[in-house]
């Protein structure tokens, strides 16, 4: 009887949990859809490039954006 008790726990609190992460994660899925057109790009700076350089200078050239983080 204990043991069927604590299944139930553990399956109701696994459940509360895949819910509630759920539900935090909206909010990152919010706001974009296919098809939409992407915000645009402002670099606090770049790499091998003299400061002041526009996306029109870039214009017609391969660029590599490099975008990570630590979540």
């Amino acid at each position: 009887m204990k043991s069927q008790y604590r299944r139930q726990v553990d399956v109701r609190g696994f459940s509360f949990a895949l819910l509630l992460s759920a539900l935090i994660s909206l909010p990152a899925f919010a706001g974009s859809e296919v098809g939409d057109t992407a915000p645009e790009l402002k670099p606090k700076g770049w790499f091998n490039m003299e400061s002041g350089t526009t996306w029109q200078d870039l214009e017609g050239k391969l660029i590599l954006i490099e975008k990570w983080a630590t979540w």
